[in-house]
């Protein structure tokens, strides 16, 4: 039996990072008109708590802990709709440490460079030393690199000499960028199995954070707003959505956790855990989001309220190491055995 509950060290790590997270990154920072920080003060802060190189080794600069802990912090990152780029600062940082990259490593994890993810419009190909393709970068402030799958190949990208000119976008919290990948020197290639799946673990992990924002943030609005001289947590048709929305983020969390849990061990079936994880992380941001805006009524898409970007973040994250047909699909073909 696999115990989900967080141990001492690991409900530290979360409790630090959502008290942290919470005070520096606020909803209200998204609010028309609000300050907030830049992408790059945020990649160094979260540099400076060591949340970049949290899984690798102590010998090599990292913390020495592993997936569950990473889990733990993206989960928490999700909550207040943070900054994705550091997904793909975690995932760089530790190919570029396998392929024996120490100076890049070290940038990443300090914070001193960044790392974006680069998303195929079409399928790539890989001919001699160059990848043939079109793609859209996300998270290309201060880029020194971008991961991207090709065929069974994850490939580390040269970005550090490139303008990338952001495109206009949904999500206004993640600079996107439209790129030909031709010609950007590859500076290390591996397997894309390893990098998938915890790329979809860190992934389902912001979204699981994603569904616990939203459905708090309606909650403590019902808690306030007034209709006809009563709270509208007191109406079924506002209480019971409230009720699905926490029911969904239980579900979503514990199939998270199982996950993580299954990939630090090395289970068989860590790669069907973590697409199911993904699949169910998915539908619960997004349906809470739903009732998040529904329930705040016309403010609900507003700039002066936080709620859409929940959505918006939600489905952006969708095609992210496996969209939902994708991961579907491998589930409905694993043997019942594996499962």
């Amino acid at each position: 039996m696999m115990n989900l509950i967080p141990d001492d060290q690991q409900q530290q790590i979360s409790d630090l990072a959502s008290d942290f997270l919470r005070r520096e990154l606020p909803l209200s920072r998204l609010h028309h008109g609000a300050s907030r920080p830049s992408a790059i003060e945020v990649r160094r802060a979260f540099a400076e708590l060591g949340w970049f190189a949290i899984a690798l080794p102590e010998e090599r600069g990292g913390a020495g802990f592993g997936v569950v802990e990473e889990v733990l912090i993206f989960r928490q990152i999700g909550h207040v709709i943070g900054p994705v780029a550091p997904i793909a600062i975690v995932l760089a940082a530790k190919l570029a440490d396998s392929a024996g990259l120490c100076g890049l490593r070290d940038r990443l994890v300090s914070g001193d460079a960044g790392a974006a993810l680069a998303i195929a419009e079409a399928p790539l190909c890989l001919a001699g030393k160059n990848v043939s393709g079109i793609a859209r970068v996300y998270g290309v402030e201060e880029a020194a690199c971008a991961l991207v799958e090709v065929g069974d190949e994850t490939l580390l990208l040269d970005t550090a000499g490139e303008t990338l000119s952001h495109i206009a976008w949904l999500d206004q919290g993640t600079a996107v960028a439209r790129v030909d990948l031709f010609g950007l020197p590859i500076l290390a290639r591996a397997s894309a199995i390893p990098t998938r799946i915890n790329g979809a673990l860190l992934t389902s992990a912001m979204l699981v954070g994603l569904s616990e924002g939203a459905a708090a943030m309606i909650t403590e609005y019902a808690k306030i707003r007034e209709t006809f001289g009563r709270k509208i947590g007191a109406y079924q048709a506002v209480r019971h959505p409230i009720a699905e929305a926490a029911a969904r983020c239980e579900h979503a969390k514990a199939l998270l956790y199982f996950a993580a849990l299954a990939v630090a061990g090395k289970r068989e079936d860590a790669d069907l855990q973590v697409r199911s994880a993904k699949v169910v992380a998915h539908r619960a941001a997004t349906q809470n989001a739903d009732i998040n805006i529904q329930l705040h009524g016309g403010i609900g898409i507003t700039d002066d309220l936080a709620a859409h970007h929940f959505m918006k973040r939600a489905l952006m994250l969708a095609p992210w190491f496996g969209s939902r047909k994708a991961n579907l699909d491998a589930l409905l073909d694993a043997p019942l055995l594996t499962i």
